[in-house]
């Protein structure tokens, strides 16, 4: 019998044994399966945009700003003090390259945030993988309206407004400036970002003004520099405005021949899409917004935040921020704005990647060009600027002033969540 008792015992100390040792692994795993427990030692983000190409120059002011704000941001503690370890990646190459590329740097460099990509299909592209790979993705130039009214997402967002919003107000803006406006025609390159901006542009003043008549819809190939036959049939046409949405090497080009030919001579463009150095060439008179005109609103003078981004970028790079780099700078508040919220929300902890992304839905934070919102689809949305070209500088900055400098609400120049843009436009 004691032996009996004996086994029985040295059963029940094994088995207790084996369970103390199970739950010993399970606390190990625990912290390993609940990341949002433990603060990490960095946070890694991957900055993808156009380093190489014909269309670096016009990403420059991003990338810029990137590294502008990472030495900012971590000068100040970091996010939630944790510092930031930022990378670059050139998006030059095909969708299918980028869409490789998104997998390595989630899944071998493993970066915790991607932000960046101007092309409107490698957006479209990556976002898909974004989702699948549960990686917090946020657009910051990229801008066909498509993204979120064809498809949701849980990780990805865009910190500016879409297409419409430059669009639809330079629609807005030639009306107020032009209200006995009868002819119009489009000068664009041919792909979505084109095709999509002149619709809405067109859509919007023909439905604000009916009698105003389409006198060509031109089409040229990305990023060309042979304008002869467009302008030559612009000038046989003689509208009243010409609307491009054409950049870089594509709208110095237009503006080199154009101006020679005389094209702006009698018809105003309303170049959406610009830089600074493309503004300043611009002859006296041309419709200009870059996409918003941030230097000038908010006036650096009265509005600390974008004083103090503008002359650190000046301080650092030699010269004032493209419009690239207000949108970059959107994305890197957005995300501080996002991870705090969540870090507040969880009580001090580390959040993980869903807290963030729930924190940035509906979110509304302070940027250096102004308040910014996150609506629940996802879409941010903020006011749109436009004005006309004066050939003068900043005595400060040195950047090209804009005359008639007119802004336009967010509710006035983006739809509404849940309507689709140009079912927007007809519906007023």
């Amino acid at each position: 019998m004691s032996h009996q008792i004996s086994i029985v015992r040295r059963t029940k100390v094994w088995v207790a044994t084996v369970l103390a040792a199970i739950v010993a692994v399970a606390m190990a795993w625990a912290p390993a399966a609940g990341l949002a427990a433990d603060k990490p030692s960095q946070l890694k983000i991957a900055v993808v945009h156009f380093m190489s190409g014909a269309a670096a120059p016009h990403d420059a002011a991003a990338v810029n700003a990137a590294k502008l704000l990472t030495e900012q941001f971590n000068a100040g503690g970091g996010i939630g003090g944790i510092k930031l370890n930022t990378i670059y990646v050139d998006e030059a190459g095909s969708t299918a390259d980028k869409v490789a590329e998104f997998r390595r740097l989630v899944q071998d460099e493993k970066v915790d945030v991607v932000v960046g990509y101007t092309s409107s299909s490698h957006c479209l592209g990556v976002a898909p993988v974004a989702e699948e790979l549960k990686t917090l993705t946020i657009f910051p130039i990229c801008a066909n309206y498509r993204m979120f009214e064809d498809a949701s997402y849980k990780y990805v967002f865009r910190t500016l407004a879409h297409a419409s919003s430059e669009n639809i107000s330079a629609a807005l803006y030639v009306l107020s400036i032009k209200p006995d406006l009868k002819t119009i025609a489009g000068l664009n390159y041919d792909y979505a970002y084109g095709r999509d901006s002149w619709e809405m542009f067109r859509d919007a003043i023909l439905k604000l003004k009916p009698d105003v008549k389409v006198v060509g819809e031109l089409w040229v190939k990305f990023l060309a520099t042979d304008y002869s036959a467009e302008i030559s049939r612009l000038l046989a046409a003689k509208p009243d405005v010409i609307h491009t949405v054409n950049w870089g090497a594509g709208l110095t080009a237009l503006n080199k021949h154009g101006s020679t030919r005389g094209l702006f001579n009698n018809s105003l463009l309303m170049a959406t899409t610009g830089l600074l150095d493309q503004a300043e060439a611009f002859p006296e008179g041309v419709a200009f917004t870059g996409r918003g005109y941030h230097l000038q609103h908010p006036d650096p003078a009265t509005d600390a935040a974008n004083r103090t981004f503008v002359s650190g970028y000046v301080e650092k790079f030699g010269r004032a921020p493209d419009y690239t780099g207000t949108f970059m700078a959107q994305g890197f508040f957005a995300l501080k704005a996002a991870f705090e919220k969540a870090i507040a929300g969880k009580g001090g902890s580390w959040p993980s990647t869903e807290d963030v992304a729930e924190a940035m839905v509906g979110l509304t934070y302070d940027t250096p060009r102004g308040a910014v919102t996150v609506r629940s689809d996802h879409q941010a949305v903020h006011d749109a600027m436009w004005g006309i070209t004066t050939g003068k500088s900043d005595p400060k900055f040195g950047y090209p002033v804009l005359d008639r400098l007119e802004v336009f609400a967010a509710d006035k120049v983006n739809p509404p969540v849940g309507t689709k843009t140009i079912d927007w436009i007809k519906s007023w």
